[in-house]
């Protein structure tokens, strides 16, 4: 369901976010996931060494580090200014100073909100199947050292101290983490698919519906499998061009990708499913072009197409271009992705939606859509390029190159007599407004900790 929360969501509501705080605060007490500071830190070691052990934590959610309440009474006092930091400062430390493990580095939001009119700093360190976070050289920066490839955690309320290790229990679980091993076949799946060097192909066998056809296991584990399946071919009931009466503006973003202006057939005929063992755990059409060498899984739709980063369907997107596509690929994905948003969560997109409603961007308007307001102004800035050279055998690699060079420019390469040509640019140009939208957006959220809806 969309409006559904998780306790790893990167960014709550302030209302939902205050309420837990307090309610944490309440308790009186330190715990697995949270811990308190009655003021900031006074070296990055100490910040440093209390971040790897929240993204350590074995609560396997997002942790909490809440600035300006007393030590012993819990008594909510502020931030004092002093050494005070904001998001990009600790950004800064972790991707700056240490050299971390496999490149992961914790991912982690500085919040401010207000209780009792005193305002408090939380640093949220996300949840990460990452695990275990450690360095791969010592950080001797201030006060005592962290050590490389020592593993610290926390135990209920209290963190590894700087020169001990994690248990042999604690370690195993973020190693069994990081490999997926603490979830059922579905969250596994999700872990696999994003491990897209992993997939083997095999080629030339009888499939599990005894058809000689490829398909793809996942080498760490076999019983998760990939199969490409495709419905028999119908003259009638099925476009076959791109341009075709029936595609038009609902699948706008085929339009992005410049090889549809030479290659226009088009088929929706296939499908891929992702079983673990006998069980389909997802399955999609795929909308194929450029003579069957790019195949797309098509995004979420409501009333304008998206997809959710860490869902099955933007996975199977990812992997699709991978391995079933050409030398495009690439290419193809960059354009699909300059017109069709692709957000961290469900929760992200809520926000962001209810953000631009305000602006006057409708988003369940029955009809036709009446922006207003920003929204309105935006659209009328937003411009894409209409592709004209029809018949010039030198215009497409020319086009692909300026596209290359140019990551804010998007083509409109619909044929001039498809009957949905208005359509389609002005469903392209919304598509754009929105991904850039959506990318300033996030820039704001993460410069003003104290944005509300």
């Amino acid at each position: 369901m969309r409006n559904q929360k998780g306790t790893s969501e990167i960014i709550m509501n302030n209302i939902e976010f205050e309420r837990e705080v307090a309610e944490l605060i309440g308790r009186r007490t330190e715990g697995e996931y949270w811990d308190f500071k009655q003021q900031w830190y006074l070296n990055n070691t100490d910040l440093l060494h209390d971040i790897i052990c929240m993204a350590n934590s074995p609560a396997n959610r997002d942790c909490y580090i809440i600035i300006g309440i007393e030590d012993e009474t819990f008594k909510i006092l502020g931030v004092d200014a002093n050494n005070r930091k904001n998001q990009q400062n600790v950004i800064d430390l972790l991707r700056q100073k240490p050299k971390w493990a496999g490149g992961h580095i914790p991912e982690v939001y500085v919040r401010t909100i207000q209780i009792d009119d005193k305002e408090l700093d939380i640093i949220i360190i996300k949840q990460s199947n990452n695990t275990p976070f450690y360095l791969l050289e010592d950080y001797t920066k201030e006060g005592p050292p962290i050590f490389k490839g020592v593993i610290y955690t926390r135990k209920g309320d209290t963190n590894t101290p700087k020169t001990s290790t994690a248990d042999l229990y604690d370690i195993e679980i973020l190693w069994k983490r990081h490999f997926g091993l603490l979830y059922n076949p579905s969250q596994r799946a999700k872990f696999y698919l994003a491990d897209l060097e992993n997939w083997k192909l095999v080629d030339g066998e009888t499939n599990k519906f005894g058809i000689s056809q490829f398909f793809f296991f996942y080498k760490p584990d076999p019983d998760f499998t990939i199969y490409f399946l495709r419905e028999p071919d119908d003259e009638n009931n099925f476009p076959k061009d791109i341009n075709d009466d029936a595609i038009g503006s609902l699948s706008y973003y085929l339009f992005a990708f410049c090889n549809v202006s030479y290659h226009t057939d088009y088929s929706s005929r296939e499908e891929v499913i992702l079983y673990y063992r006998d069980v389909p755990l997802f399955s999609a059409p795929l909308e194929c072009v450029d003579e069957g060498r790019t195949s797309l899984v098509p995004p979420e739709f409501v009333t304008d197409p998206y997809y959710i980063s860490d869902s099955f369907r933007y996975l199977m997107f990812e992997f699709v271009l991978q391995h079933r596509c050409g030398n495009y690929s690439g290419e193809a994905k960059e354009m699909f992705r300059r017109v069709i948003p692709i957000y961290k969560s469900e929760q992200e997109r809520d926000e962001f939606e209810n953000y631009i409603e305000q602006k006057g961007f409708p988003h369940y308007a029955i009809g036709k859509r009446k922006l207003s307001g920003e929204a309105l102004k935006r659209f009328e800035f937003t411009e894409i390029g209409i592709y004209k050279a029809f018949g010039d055998p030198a215009a497409p690699e020319q086009i692909a190159t300026e596209l290359k060079g140019k990551p804010y420019l998007v083509v409109c390469f619909a044929h001039p007599d498809n009957k949905d040509l208005t359509g389609i640019v002005k469903a392209l140009r919304t598509g754009k407004m929105l991904v850039d939208w959506l990318d300033e957006w996030r820039k704001y959220t993460v410069e003003d900790n104290n944005y509300q809806l």
